[in-house]
């Protein structure tokens, strides 16, 4: 696959899947900041409108089990997983828009969070049901193709380790595995 010093054309997949997966990056970034801990939803709690959107999961629930573990284990600790959910969508924005550790951090993190909002808000009325399989796909093109690597920093890593006489072999081949 090309890096970032290759030459590239309109017709280079890689490039396209690059802005493709800068562009996504903007939108968890927009996502984490509706959420962001600062931010007073309706019901008067912070992080913007996941608590409100929690409930509709709760009352719409797509698996009994998942309700559960919504009603007894999420809101109870609702501050503890706020801030979590703030923080892996802003990571994973992070990833994807400057294109590091995109397999590992965009990829599959983005594929496990949408998994979980899948499942979350299938049941949910007037939600977009088919967005999450486009969504995931994406996620998994970007984890199985190393999107990072073309317009990203991982490019730039695998090169510079490759190039760099004190990057050891297993330093090496982490990073190529990794990046």
């Amino acid at each position: 696959m090309k890096t970032n010093d290759d030459n590239c054309s309109v017709r280079d997949v890689a490039l396209w899947v690059g802005l493709y997966r800068i562009a996504l990056g903007f939108m968890w970034f927009d996502q984490a900041l509706q959420k962001a801990p600062w931010i007073i939803g309706p019901e008067g709690k912070p992080y913007g409108w996941l608590y409100g959107y929690i409930w509709k999961e709760l009352n719409n629930p797509t698996f009994g089990f998942y309700a559960e573990f919504l009603k007894n284990i999420l809101l109870p600790n609702f501050g503890f997983f706020g801030l979590t959910t703030f923080l892996i969508e802003i990571a994973i924005g992070c990833s994807l828009v400057f294109g590091i550790l995109v397999p590992l951090i965009g990829g599959l993190g983005g594929t496990l969070m949408q998994l979980n909002i899948a499942v979350g808000s299938y049941r949910i009325p007037g939600e977009w049901f088919w967005l999450w399989p486009l969504l995931i796909g994406s996620h998994i093109i970007f984890m199985m193709g190393r999107g990072g690597r073309r317009v990203g920093l991982d490019g730039l890593i695998l090169k510079t380790s490759s190039r760099s006489p004190n990057a050891g072999g297993k330093l090496r081949h982490i990073l190529q595995h990794l990046v």
